[in-house]
């Protein structure tokens, strides 16, 4: 399949930004989108730390990958029994059972560190819930491009393929987001969060027939409920695959 070039624009226009905070004044939103193929990059309300929910799964997930690759062995059976669900279905019971297989505090805030979440506040190793755990999208998106493509991170190709098998494979009700707009063929690889007041979703939408494609980070806060934030998590996906989805 032939894709038509990619333009180097921004999605996040000044009229767009001006329109979702006018429409949702009590609401907060910030998204980030890097195009492996011409290295463009942008963001809207960058200096946004919003609350994660459970896309700081991805971090607990690459923090698992990388203490069986520091291992030198394979993924084990229980830790899959854990990251499957944790991914695919975003149960929470995993989260804190891998915690504490690695030692519990500060296995998370050392997570953040290796991977080099500098915008990332980490909420979870003492008392406080991990999904408060606040972020940038900026630092989603950079967390995404070392676990899934491999730009510099720790982990190798081996660990970095069971993150792409476990985001590829998503239960279809926790698809909405990034997916929005996205042409049929298109392979997205994501990881959604979605509680009380916060709907996120991030991950790596890759264009048919090719390695390359964009990673993109949608975060929004301050809902009466997440669903009600799943249409303009949607409408946000929706401006960045109008423009490198194609």
């Amino acid at each position: 399949m032939d894709l038509d070039p990619i333009v180097c624009e921004t999605p996040f226009t000044e009229e767009r930004t001006t329109s979702l905070q006018a429409r949702y004044p009590n609401q907060a939103f910030t998204a980030y989108v890097y195009d492996t193929r011409t290295g463009c990059q942008f963001g809207m309300n960058t200096n946004s730390r919003l609350r994660t929910a459970s896309v700081f799964k991805v971090m607990v997930m690459a923090g698992t990958l990388l203490e069986a690759q520091n291992g030198d062995r394979p993924v084990s059976a229980w830790e899959r029994s854990q990251l499957e669900p944790m991914i695919r279905e975003s149960a929470n019971p995993p989260v804190r059972a891998l915690w504490r297989n690695f030692g519990g505090s500060p296995w998370f805030s050392r997570q953040a560190e290796i991977f080099g979440m500098v915008d990332t506040n980490v909420v979870g190793d003492g008392p406080g819930a991990w999904g408060t755990t606040t972020s940038s999208a900026k630092d989603q998106v950079d967390l995404i491009r070392q676990v899934l493509l491999g730009e510099s991170g720790p982990l190798e190709e081996a660990y970095r393929d069971v993150a792409w098998d476990l985001m590829t494979s998503v239960t279809p009700s926790q698809t909405w987001g990034i997916t929005s707009g996205v042409p049929e063929g298109w392979i997205v690889a994501q990881k959604n969060g979605f509680a009380g007041h916060i709907a996120n979703s991030v991950g790596f939408v890759q264009a048919p027939n090719s390695d390359e494609g964009y990673v993109v980070a949608v975060m929004t806060n301050w809902w009466p409920n997440w669903q009600n934030g799943v249409a303009v998590v949607d409408e946000i996906g929706g401006w960045v695959s109008s423009l490198f989805a194609h």
